[in-house]
């Protein structure tokens, strides 16, 4: 009784228990100083839901590139998955040269910051291959993959999915000159492909769609057509730290901060060029805020945003009445629903049914009467449900979920 990626779900409500792993090595990389990182990952999956190609989140954790770490995207992909998405928290390498007296968030020069979100880009590809790589094992989508990032992660996100093209891979990424530390030096070696070169072989790194939360790219050609990956953007307009604009990170802080950093393009220059390309409605989403915070001003309105627009995306269509097609002619309304269900179809000969819960637990057995029989689950507990239909000596099975 299992189905591919089940959009009866609303993948927007906790409906089922959690099962994850943690510390899943996806591969190591070389740090901008020389030493070698040992690069994790932790997966939250949802238990019981019946997919086998269940949408992948990639959740990518902000810190400035010198701080942060997966750990805290961790909560956030429970409650995903609870909710029937796949979900990956991942580490990726964070640090580069500050100024010699100060450490980051002070850089030696542009070149560090770029040079370090180059870095954090290949390893979340490699991250996406990884988890492409094991999705029969994980029952996940490989082409119903979404990133999420936050701060510097919305760069890392919106770069991986974006700076696809080798003539793409900015200068800065070539070897380039030393760092010099009072009377120390340090190299500057070439950084390598686009793709870096972890989990290089049967899978690509491509996303279907990016969630960028106050993040930014180097360059917004990038983003080169109305068929590049989707994109949700959520931005504050006074930002301090990643104007939406055209600005430098920690332009509000000052103390000299910004001032070895480069001009980046935040969510409102970012804006202009998705509008210039053309995207199409429901590819494209901007909740521009009126504020000064680098922060969500209100954390719960703009998950369910951000998760409706997401499943709208992993959906291909949607008929917008509460109806769901099934197998065989057969219609289930409403889906969602709270008390009574009603199956259509296109036939009124007798057929039996069971209802199961998520977990396979027979909770209901009858017979379908007439083209339309109500069957009244009122008071059952919120969750999905699985309808069983005799047809011709063969099964037809279909979801339906019920509310609160």
């Amino acid at each position: 009784m299992c189905a591919a990626q089940d959009c009866t779900l609303p993948f927007t409500q906790p409906l089922f228990p959690v099962q994850a792993e943690a510390d899943l090595w996806y591969g190591n990389a070389i740090r901008f100083n020389g030493a070698t990182d040992s690069l994790r990952l932790n997966l939250f999956k949802p238990a019981g839901d019946g997919q086998v190609e269940r949408p992948l989140v990639i959740a990518i954790h902000g810190g400035g590139f010198s701080a942060g770490n997966r750990g805290e995207m961790d909560q956030f992909c429970n409650t995903l998955a609870s909710m029937g998405w796949s979900c990956a928290t991942i580490s990726y390498r964070l640090g580069f040269y500050g100024t010699g007296l100060l450490d980051p968030p002070y850089a030696y020069d542009p070149n560090e910051v770029r040079r370090a979100t180059y870095r954090a880009m290949q390893d979340t590809k490699g991250a996406i291959r990884y988890l492409k790589g094991r999705s029969a094992q994980d029952s996940t989508s490989t082409n119903k993959v979404l990133l999420v990032g936050f701060s510097a992660g919305a760069f890392t996100a919106m770069h991986a999915a974006y700076l696809d093209q080798p003539n793409e891979k900015p200068a800065a990424a070539n070897a380039i000159g030393q760092v010099q530390h009072f009377l120390n030096f340090y190299p500057r070696p070439d950084l390598g492909t686009v793709e870096g070169t972890l989990n290089l072989g049967t899978h690509d790194a491509t996303v279907l769609g990016v969630v960028n939360m106050y993040g930014a790219v180097l360059d917004t050609t990038y983003i080169e057509s109305p068929n590049d990956p989707a994109l949700y953007s959520y931005h504050q307009t006074l930002d301090p730290v990643v104007g939406c604009g055209l600005q430098r990170p920690y332009w509000g802080i000052g103390l000299g901060v910004p001032d070895n950093y480069p001009w980046v393009h935040g969510s409102c220059s970012i804006d202009t060029r998705i509008q210039h390309l053309g995207f199409a409605p429901g590819r494209y989403h901007f909740n521009l805020h009126s504020g000064n915070a680098h922060d969500i001003h209100d954390p719960v309105g703009v998950l369910l945003e951000t998760l409706q627009w997401m499943r709208a995306l992993i959906c291909s269509a949607s008929t917008g009445t509460g109806e769901v097609p099934v197998n065989d002619g057969f219609t289930l309304f409403p889906n969602p629903g709270s008390g009574v269900i009603t199956v259509q179809r296109n036939s009124d000969l007798p057929a039996p049914y069971e209802v199961h819960d998520a977990l396979g637990r027979l909770l209901m057995q009858g017979t379908l009467l007439g083209d339309r029989h109500p069957i009244d689950v009122g008071g059952w507990p919120p969750g999905v449900y699985l309808l069983r239909v005799v047809v011709d000596g063969h099964a037809v099975v279909t979801r339906f979920v019920m509310e609160r």
